[in-house]
């Protein structure tokens, strides 16, 4: 399996989903348990790394005075969130789709770009979960599930939930509740650590049972934002959404959705955005009046919301289902867009490994003249999944050269140049993609291959070192660099570096150990 295959991970079982009603795509959607139900112990053995799931930022807070300015300092949270990216990695969490991860971003750039006194760097990554939520966390980065992506029926309704949670960001609710509490014990974090790696799905039975006895109550107030957080969240996030251009009225519809659609699962539990974001009339009632006091607009949708939402839902639950969905989404002509219903179906198609009827069906978009890089995307790995290795190099490089910057075509061409024994130009690809986005350990494990086959020791072990690192596994990380220093093919200045990696990461590893005790 191509090491960019965004199905890696997931195979034909799928991602089971939740039950969440609703017209279109989601209609007839299985009712079953996430695949992401981590227990408490695992989360507490995975998330020690005690606050990472905290944050803050550097901007000016309108009302509320700031006392979490000593706290943490913008380093302190750099340092925080890339230790939390590096456990939801370990334990699977962000799901392997550079396409998705890439649309998220480009969303949330749409917002940051709109709004420039908005100077912190800002990360979006998707969670393979089909529970409603989304989180942010020190650093800027910002989880969103699956599931909160299918639920939405607007590309204005996602940017809402992204602007509210850049709010939480640059507001320092999550400051200002560990500053409450900065003088609790390191093991109280902890099980907060544990608390919200659990309230991902949703479970609340896993969110108390991973936090330790006395603890539950104090970790839990640290999860559940107060009514005043979210208020402020959700007008200062309002700013945010209404000067990128999009739909004001998005944020108040998509409340209402939540209200309608999740007030229960079927455990009989609050589900996880709830929970962590109390929804109150109130709140719904103040949305609608901010949507009320500016002009009606009717944002414009970009191809790519509606293109990753097909293939969203052709991950979820059993690949024949999947199929079945798309099958009757076009028989009853149940889409707003035929070529992404039939996008869908190949997606689906390609689970199942019925790799010529999702050609036939690639063939059907493109017979009218319908153009989207996630199309061709998906035509190359129909070829390398169906080992037609030269077919997968010549679609692979026509779509590189019309859509350069598409990040599954990032992944695949390098893939398919390795397989076709051209390991030179896929590290150079890799390597130029790299120089962009150094913190995807899938393009380390890519570009260790190519140097693997180039005989290129001290680069193999070098960006092997890189993913371990990014994956949470330090010490295999410090294995490698300390490899990569011995190797004798590299220059000076490339051994200077390796050397330094490695003491670096020691360094990290023992502060960690020390946090620990």
């Amino acid at each position: 399996m191509s090491q960019g295959r965004k199905l890696r991970g997931i195979a034909h079982g799928g991602i089971q989903q939740e039950p969440i009603r609703e017209m279109g795509y989601l209609s007839n959607m299985n009712s079953s348990i996430g695949f992401l139900r981590h227990s408490g112990a695992l989360a507490m053995i995975c998330l020690v790394a005690s606050p990472s799931f905290q944050l803050s930022a550097q901007t000016r807070l309108p009302e509320l005075g700031d006392s979490s300015g000593a706290l943490v300092t913008s380093a302190q949270e750099k340092r925080l969130g890339s230790e939390a990216m590096r456990e939801l990695r370990a334990v699977g969490a962000v799901l392997n789709d550079p396409e998705v991860n890439a649309y998220l971003n480009e969303l949330g750039r749409r917002i940051l770009k709109a709004n420039p006194e908005l100077r912190q760097s800002f990360e979006f990554f998707a969670v393979g979960d089909n529970t409603v939520n989304a989180f942010a966390m020190p650093g800027g980065y910002i989880g969103v599930n699956m599931g909160l992506v299918l639920l939405t029926q607007t590309e204005s309704e996602l940017a809402s939930v992204l602007a509210h949670e850049i709010a939480h960001v640059t507001q320092k609710h999550y400051a200002r509740q560990l500053d409450d509490q900065r003088k609790n014990s390191w093991m109280s974090i902890a099980g907060l650590a544990a608390a919200i790696l659990a309230a991902r799905s949703g479970n609340g039975d896993a969110v108390q049972g991973a936090i330790l006895g006395s603890q539950a109550a104090q970790a839990q107030s640290y999860l559940n934002f107060s009514r005043d957080n979210e208020r402020e969240a959700d007008r200062i996030g309002f700013q945010y959404l209404t000067r990128a251009g999009f739909d004001g009225g998005a944020m108040g519809s998509f409340m209402e959705r939540l209200q309608r659609n999740t007030t229960l699962n079927d455990s009989g539990s609050v589900p996880g955005y709830l929970r962590t974001h109390p929804l109150t009339i109130d709140r719904v009632g103040e949305a609608k009046s901010l949507a009320s006091n500016v002009a009606p607009r009717l944002a414009r949708e970009s191809e790519d919301y509606h293109y990753v939402r097909a293939l969203l839902r052709s991950y979820v639950g059993d690949s024949a289902d999947a199929v079945r969905h798309f099958e009757a989404v076009l028989s009853d002509r149940k889409f707003t867009s035929e070529a992404v219903a039939r996008y869908g179906l190949a997606a689906s198609l390609l689970r199942t490994r019925d790799f010529e009827r999702a050609k036939r069906e690639i063939a059907s978009i493109r017979a009218k003249n319908v153009e989207h890089p996630m199309v061709e995307a998906l035509l190359g790995q129909l070829y390398l999944q169906s080992d037609d290795v030269p077919g997968a190099v010549a679609q692979l490089e026509r779509a590189f050269q019309r859509y350069p910057n598409h990040m599954q075509l990032a992944y695949d061409l390098p893939e398919a140049l390795i397989r076709a024994k051209n390991p030179k130009r896929a590290l150079s690809l890799l390597e130029s993609t790299l120089s962009k986005f150094p913190n995807d350990p899938q393009l380390y494990a890519l570009a260790a291959r190519a140097s693997a086959d180039l005989g290129l020791k001290q680069k193999q072990h070098k960006n092997l070192g890189e993913q371990y690192y990014l994956q949470g596994a330090l010490r295999a990380a410090i294995d490698q660099f300390d490899l990569a220093s011995k190797a004798n093919d590299g220059d000076y200045y490339q051994a200077s570096f390796v050397e330094a990696r490695a003491r670096e990461v020691k360094r990290e590893l023992a502060q960690l150990n020390s946090e620990r005790r």
